[in-house]
């Protein structure tokens, strides 16, 4: 009986250890790109602002025309920066994690951007609306502070959502915090339908793909557990795309080459997709929903539990072994 028990625990440590070691080395191979982009975001912080500019690009995206380079979005590229570099620079995250926080008192939460923080957001989906909340001159020069929010009234609704690649990951994740695993892994399953090889060819594909779309996807399917030879694809592909500042290029062309700059959107998406702790937070989250254990206490439970039969057989065999001992002596 206790070799049997002796011999199942050991089997199941052997098990558990080789989990781990796999899941570090998993992040241990891809350790130089993934500091090469956290180097990339980090060198686009502005210490005066406490936040880091959209790219390097010296063209524009944003209402007024200011340059991406003086372009500060609070959401998503700042709100996923401040987590993607905890691991790499917490100063700097910790920073900008607070100068967020100040602006979303201002303006409110994304309801879109925060859910892969583990915030849930509405399962209806609603257009943006691009808010100025701060304007700067440093040095003659102006810089500007946006929100990309998508609350209601905002935009208008998206009830072709599932049309969208993005949409479908986003809701996802939301479904999944709601404790729907089901739906939330259909959700998953026909986004991931717009894999071409190159990108997601959704609704928003005109000329060039969206390249955040991949980083989003790999960590939706980190986070559902979910398991397909598509994820090998959109993860080769996605690191295909890396430029050789460090930085993610923001979009490709239909045939899979990059077209223009990196930005901290695409580069901090991909980042999190490696974010173990946020990964393994996001599932405890959903494991409250259920109203169960957390994974990590689950953990810490199971650990202790065999930690104790452990003693208890140590014990054992020691008192069997003294026992035996004293009538060894007594002969």
């Amino acid at each position: 009986m206790v070799k049997t028990f002796l011999t199942i625990l050991i089997t199941f440590l052997i098990l558990t250890n080789s989990f781990t070691i796999t899941a570090r080395t998993e992040v241990g191979d891809n350790a130089q790109r993934l500091r090469r982009a956290a180097e990339y975001i980090i060198k686009r912080y502005h210490p005066v602002i406490g936040l880091v500019s959209e790219s390097e690009d010296t063209g524009s995206v944003a209402p007024d025309g200011t340059p991406c380079h003086r372009t500060f979005w609070i959401y998503s590229d700042n709100l996923w920066a401040s987590q993607a570099l905890r691991r790499y620079n917490f100063t700097i995250a910790e920073n900008i994690s607070k100068t967020v926080a100040s602006y979303i008192k201002k303006a409110g939460n994304a309801n879109l951007f925060e859910v892969l923080l583990g915030e849930k957001i509405t399962n209806v989906r609603y257009g943006k609306r691009n808010i100025c909340v701060a304007y700067f001159i440093i040095d003659g020069e102006n810089y500007t502070i946006w929100v990309d929010r998508h609350q209601e009234g905002d935009g208008e609704i998206f009830f072709d959502a599932k049309e969208y690649a993005d949409l479908c990951f986003y809701l996802a994740l939301n479904c999944y915090l709601n404790g729907d695993k089901e739906n939330a892994t259909q959700l998953l399953r026909v986004g991931e339908q717009m894999w071409n090889g190159h990108g997601f060819f959704d609704k928003a594909v005109n000329e060039t793909y969206q390249n955040y779309k991949l980083g989003l996807y790999l960590f939706t399917a980190k986070v559902l557990g979910y398991n397909s030879s598509t994820y090998d694809s959109v993860e080769r592909i996605a690191w295909s795309y890396q430029k050789e500042n460090g930085g993610i290029a923001a979009q490709s062309y239909l045939n899979g080459t990059i077209y223009g700059t990196a930005n901290v959107e695409t580069t901090s998406a991909l980042l999190l997709a490696y974010d173990q702790e946020l990964i393994g937070r996001f599932r405890s989250l959903q494991s409250q929903t259920n109203h169960g254990f957390p994974l990590d206490l689950m953990m810490v439970l199971v650990s202790s539990i065999i930690l104790i039969v452990i003693v208890f057989i140590i014990i054992y065999f020691a008192i069997e072994i003294k026992k035996r001992l004293k009538r060894f002596y007594k002969r």
